[in-house]
């Protein structure tokens, strides 16, 4: 089930962002519900997850480091 959530989050997520732009707040909302279902699922070093972690935290003014997150 959550794998079957992930990727139907997955598709609304990439679908907002054609259609909305990558700063619309509705995107942000799914980014968040994606990032913390992959969170939950174990699944935060995949690719796809590290994309949206990293893109989620840079709206929100915070950096990447390679070795983890550093929150400012």
């Amino acid at each position: 089930r959550v794998d079957d959530a992930i990727e139907m989050l997955e598709y609304v997520v990439g679908m907002r962002e054609e259609k909305l732009g990558t700063a619309n707040p509705d995107v942000d909302d799914e980014k968040r519900r994606l990032a913390e279902l992959l969170k939950e699922a174990g699944r935060a070093r995949n690719r796809k997850s590290k994309r949206s972690l990293e893109t989620l935290l840079d709206s929100k003014s915070q950096h990447i480091k390679d070795n983890g997150i550093k929150v400012l």
